[in-house]
Formats: structure tokens, sequence, C-alpha cells
């Protein structure tokens, strides 16, 4: 970890402890309740989702060379495979005869060889095709154009990050992680981390209200007063932009009760950092592990919540894994008391009680979020 990052971090600890806020010329702001209701807008930023990297898998899912792994993640069918090179490459599942699902989901470890089920046309591990029954009945067929479509594929932080949208598949996911990814990496344990605990639900709430929630601390004291709020400075957390990514540091109590000194300073130690992925993923890491959240839009009401453990090694006992499981388990319970109140926000927007959300001044990175979500989406459908 950067010493520089560290010391920088008790600096304006320190600052908004002493000034007893943080962020002190931010500003508030407002977001039209048809934000969070329109299916139009819904449908627009799913479209923008697939062009943004996004964390299908944990890496240590997929071993060896030889593993895959067949899903679905935004709609688009999906096929992952870890190279004879070591790299995990991301393919469309589709069959590029008459478009069927070559792969069922499900995963294994020794892939030969995929086939479709429709006319068994085969694809090789690297997607190339490699074999057309009666091949005779395709005289302008380029068997060497019409492998499985790739898609740009990085894996980092222990996750397999996939751009979506095939016309995107030269592009580089790491332009898109930008320093952010870097400095996560930095953490200890979170350059190759491995995955405990996958689980997926769905939460009958617009997908940005539950990014809203991670953006200011102002709830804490009232939403988590029975789980986490008593480990926290109330309403204190400092944030850092990364072009459109964030970094936040949520100040715990013990920093103001035991005074660190800046030399030596451990964020992880005084505070909890969030790591933002624009637009839809969130990391949180704790002193000794993290945890990932990454949104999936279902609709305008309805979300699926993809969670992960990452966690320094695989369990060695039973005790190592009770003790990853509780970490699980208080994870599950605060986010449930977010989650509660972005489904009651839900459906109270429908009430017409409100034709905005109002923000205030420690709540301002929600509303420049949605600010900054509008462009990107304005400026995929202009074409840039």
């Amino acid at each position: 970890m950067s010493e520089n990052f560290a010391a920088d971090l008790h600096r304006r600890a320190t600052a908004a402890m002493q000034a007893e806020r943080a962020d002190a010329d931010a500003h508030g702001g407002q977001v039209e309740v048809g934000q969070y209701t329109s299916d139009d807008t819904a449908s627009q930023e799913s479209k923008l989702l697939r062009r943004c990297p996004q964390p299908v898998a944990a890496g240590s899912s997929l071993a060896a060379p030889g593993a895959w792994l067949s899903m679905t993640h935004l709609g688009i069918p999906l096929l992952l495979v870890r190279q004879e090179s070591g790299q995990v490459q991301a393919f469309v599942n589709v069959c590029r005869h008459r478009g069927a699902r070559v792969v069922p989901e499900g995963s294994g470890n020794e892939a030969r060889a995929f086939v479709c089920p429709y006319h068994a046309w085969t694809y090789r591990p690297d997607g190339a095709l490699r074999g057309v029954p009666q091949s005779f009945g395709f005289p302008c067929l380029k068997q060497e154009e019409s492998g499985l479509r790739k898609l740009a594929t990085v894996e980092r932080a222990g996750l397999v990050w996939v751009i979506l949208d095939p016309e995107l598949s030269q592009k580089d996911p790491n332009e898109s992680l930008g320093s952010l990814m870097d400095n996560l990496e930095s953490l200890a344990g979170l350059s190759a981390p491995v995955a405990f605990a996958p689980r997926s639900y769905e939460v009958e709430a617009n997908w940005k209200l539950l990014v809203d929630g991670a953006f200011e601390a102002y709830h804490f004291k009232v939403a988590h007063r029975k789980t986490i709020a008593h480990m926290f400075v109330d309403n204190m957390q400092v944030i850092d932009e990364f072009d459109l990514h964030r970094r936040l540091y949520l100040i715990k109590a013990r920093f103001s009760e035991d005074a660190p000194e800046a030399t030596g300073f451990d964020p992880r130690k005084y505070g909890n950092l969030t790591y933002f992925f624009f637009p839809n993923t969130t990391i949180l890491v704790q002193p000794d592990h993290a945890q990932l959240s990454s949104l999936e839009p279902l609709g305008a009401s309805r979300t699926r919540v993809h969670e992960l453990t990452l966690i320094p090694e695989v369990p060695a006992s039973d005790k190592a894994t009770a003790y990853w499981q509780a970490n699980v388990d208080l994870y599950r319970r605060t986010l449930a008391e977010d989650y509660e109140l972005a489904e009651s926000i839900q459906r109270g927007l429908a009430s017409g009680a409100n034709d905005v959300l109002t923000f205030g001044t420690f709540e301002y990175s929600a509303p420049r979020f949605h600010s900054q979500l509008r462009q990107q989406v304005a400026d995929m459908q202009a074409g840039r």
C-alpha cells in the first residue's frame, strides 16, 4: 500500500474530524423520480452497463486451464474458459450458425470442445469453429471468421471483468478500471484473493437506489443502529474521485479514540474503504478481506444483486470457514437493512408524493453520480 495513499487518508480524516464534517465545500442536489421508475431509462442504462467492465465471476472459480463457466449476465449468455496460456477468455455463448445457446448454464474443468445442441457445430476452447457437420452445405462459410464472438476480458483483484458488448471486443478493460484498480490491488491480500460464499438475490427496487445508499453516511446512525452504527463516527465519510469511479472512506469511532499517528497509519484499521467502479460495482474493503456487490438491473424496479467475499486464501479448517461465514452474515444483515429501505422508497415513488429526491451537501456524491450516468447514456446514444 502506498505511503502517500495512507498519509493522505490520515490527513483528510483528521481534517474532517476537526471540522466535524467531511467535504465541507460540497453541494447537494436533486434527482427526478422518473430516473428510478422509467422503463426506457432502465433499458438505456442496461445498454450502458454492457459497455462497462462487469465482474462476472471469481478467477478462483476457473482454477486451471480448461476450466469453464456458462452463465447469463445482463441478458447476455456468457461462456468463460481459462485458456492454456492461463488467461480467462469470455465469449458470447451463442452459436454462429442459427443462434442457439451452445453450452447450458453450469461449469466444468476439462474443456475439450463445445458442441451446439441444435446442429452440432463444434467450437474449440479458444472459441474457434472446429467442425461443421455436412460442411458441403455451406460453400461460402469462412470457418476462420465463424468462431464464438470474443468479449474483452481481464482478470483483476481476483475477479473476471468482461465488457459484454461484442462490438467493444478490442477495448482493454484496464483502461476503464484505471488507477483505482491499481490502488485496490496494492492492498494486502487483494491482488489475487480467492472467492468465498458467492450468492445472488433480488431486490424490488431500482438499482440506482442501492448505489445512492453507498454514497452517503448520513443514514448510518439510524438505518444501521441494530448492526454496525456504533462502530463509526456519525455521518463522516471522505470521498475521492478517480474519473467516474470513487473511493470512499467511512471513518471508525476508534479513529478519534486512538488518535493514530500519520506515520505507519493503516486505513483499514480505522475505517472502511469502499471502491466504487462506475457504474454498478462496489468492493468494501475491511481489515482482512473484502466484499463485492455488483448490481444487475432487471427492469426499472427490480435488481439482482451479486455478492462475493474475497479472502486471502482457501479456508484451511472449520474454524476458518466459520470465521469468514460470520463476516458474510454481518455484511448480509447490514445490507438487508439498506435494501429493505430501498424497496420502501421504490414503493413510495409511485405515490406521487415527490417529483424529485433531495440530497444534502454531505450526500453530494449521489446526485453527482446520477449526472455522470445521464451524461454517459447521452454520449452512448450520440455515438460518442
